[in-house]
């Protein structure tokens, strides 16, 4: 049996956790990242090999990057945010794989 859901819902708390404050305060609650990365672990072994991730649990992984980057951009000092967020984006390449491809890109089309 998978523990995929249990995951997610997880994340579910965690997000909450540490997006709000996160929107008040433009503080990383440590104690919260730290517990998302373990998340984030915890995923990768729970998937291995596996190619297949929802896309509603993608979105959640990738909506809390997203929104960091987006608090970094609305406060004076974004070091601390941006340096969470780049450190999480990076645990995230281990569950999507590398950003880059074999191929020559298709020109007129961005490649994430």
């Amino acid at each position: 049996m998978t523990r995929v859901p249990d995951l997610e819902a997880h994340l579910d708390t965690l997000t909450t956790d540490l997006l709000l404050p996160l929107r008040a305060t433009k503080r990383v609650d440590s104690k919260t990242m730290n517990e998302l990365y373990g998340l984030v672990d915890d995923l990768v072994a729970e998937l291995g090999d596996s190619a297949e991730i929802s896309r509603r649990l993608a979105g959640k992984l990738w909506f809390i990057f997203t929104q960091m980057l987006s608090e970094a951009d609305h406060t004076r000092s974004p070091d601390d945010i941006l340096m969470s967020a780049w450190s999480y984006k990076s645990r995230l390449d281990r569950v999507f794989g590398p950003d880059f491809s074999s191929s020559d890109p298709t020109p007129g089309i961005p490649r994430y």
